[in-house]
């Protein structure tokens, strides 16, 4: 399994301001962009901040040989509301956000040709913490070429791939 280093070249605005994009690198917390009121809802549970959505941005080349291979982009946290968008298609909704989730890239990867890779963070629901939370794509991110293993002529598949140092997690798919 290959993993990928995909913390690097992004590019984050905030919507609810809609405000010019700036570049970043993940783990980014946008919510200390914003300024400092007494008008935060939130009050000094989230520091005196406003809260807000924040879009992120990304484009990367993928190549022509992963074409036929599973790939699969680990977010180990959005905070709050996640959704996630690969070539302008909506491939992911994870509410929370400080779970780690995979977002499975078949179906949306143009191969061969520069991709694009749009997260949005919804923060601007506020009060919704009761301590300071941070906002956007607040840990590292990640890609991960899995292999599969065919266990017999019956369509049934098991991949593996690494999520800590300690743990492994082995998913068993019967197709």
């Amino acid at each position: 399994m290959q993993k990928i280093d995909f913390n690097k070249d992004w590019m984050c605005r905030c919507l609810t301001r809609d405000e010019e994009a700036y570049p970043v690198t993940l783990p980014h917390d946008a919510m200390l962009s914003e300024p400092r009121t007494q008008e935060s809802t939130g009050e000094g549970n989230i520091g005196w901040y406003i809260g807000g959505d924040y879009e992120y941005t990304k484009n990367f080349f993928v190549p022509e040989e992963y074409k036929g291979k599973k790939v699969l982009i680990e977010f180990e946290g959005i905070y709050h509301n996640g959704e996630v968008y690969i070539n302008g298609k909506k491939a992911a909704y994870r509410p929370y956000g400080y779970t780690n989730f995979y977002v499975d890239t078949e179906g949306f990867f143009q191969y061969g040709k520069e991709n694009e890779i749009k997260v949005i963070a919804r923060n601007a629901d506020q009060p919704n913490s009761r301590w300071y939370s941070g906002t956007g794509m607040i840990c590292p991110l990640s890609s991960r070429q899995v292999r599969y293993l065919k266990v017999s002529d019956k369509n049934t598949y098991i991949s593996f791939w690494s999520v800590g140092i300690f743990m492994h997690t082995i998913s068993l798919y019967i197709f």
